[in-house]
């Protein structure tokens, strides 16, 4: 078989850009030839936390770095046609995993050839298959709004007066730091209106909190049910309740339009 020309690229966590230090726990493979670009990257962090310390490294975060990488070149694959494609990528990387510039490989079956890259350059098992988001079309809107600069992704938020952290997956600015969550609700009622008390408690407090010097807070429920009408009923009072607490919440129904309301906003 004769090969394709690819090109590699080394996933790199490098938690102190000054020292220099840094671990390999990816690898992204482009082939131009055969319409392809993917990352494999590390399922543990047994490496990346000896650059940090036993119980310093953020596990989740750098997971959550790991996730986003392999969803952008899967969201945006008819992006990469070149070399040069695949470079402008790798510049734009400046949190703490950086991507190695490309170097040229040959390329027989990509897939394959990923796997072994990984292995040679990496070692150990790598990621599975990262789990879909709960609400896919937001979370496109959310990451190419993180990728301008207009968005966060991943916040760990203390909440005052319980004394415990939520974690948000996606935030923007608009004169207020709006904290949006997908919520999937259980089928059953007094469990769905007992995750709807928690998070109405926790928005109410969040915004009643607002003299913690990071400025006024919004939780926004991104409220998921499934479509039978015992769900739908129990959809309206979960909303009805999140509203006494003046916490807002989005229908999966109106997500298109929340979506482009947040693109409008969002600075």
């Amino acid at each position: 078989m004769k090969p394709k020309r690819g090109y590699y690229s080394l996933i790199q966590f490098c938690p102190n850009p000054s020292r220099l230090e840094a671990v390999n726990i990816g690898v992204v493979l482009l082939c131009p030839d055969a319409d392809f670009i993917a990352a494999r990257t590390s399922a543990g962090n047994r490496r990346a936390e000896k650059l940090v310390g036993r119980g310093e490294l953020d596990r989740l975060a750098l997971n959550s770095a790991k996730q986003a990488i392999e969803h952008r070149l899967e969201a945006d694959r008819a992006s990469f046609k070149s070399h040069e494609d695949l470079q402008a990528f790798v510049n734009t990387r400046g949190n703490n995993l950086k991507l190695t510039n490309p170097r040229p490989v040959k390329v027989f079956d990509p897939p394959s050839d990923l796997d072994k890259l990984f292995s040679e350059l990496v070692g150990g098992q790598p990621r599975t298959q990262p789990p879909q988001p709960l609400a896919p079309q937001l979370d496109n809107v959310f990451r190419r709004l993180h990728d301008s600069g207009r968005a966060q992704l991943n916040l760990n938020v203390d909440v005052p007066v319980l004394g415990r952290s939520m974690r948000i997956p996606y935030a923007y600015q608009n004169g207020v730091l709006n904290l949006v969550k997908p919520q999937r609700f259980p089928r059953k009622e007094t469990m769905a209106m007992g995750v709807a008390m928690r998070l109405a408690m926790e928005g109410d407090l969040l915004q009643r909190h607002a003299h913690d010097g990071e400025g006024e807070k919004k939780l926004i429920v991104v409220s998921l049910f499934g479509h039978d009408d015992q769900e739908q009923a129990v959809a309206g009072r979960v909303g009805n309740l999140l509203h006494e607490y003046s916490v807002a919440s989005v229908r999966e129904d109106d997500i298109p339009q929340f979506a482009s309301q947040v693109e409008q906003e969002a600075h």
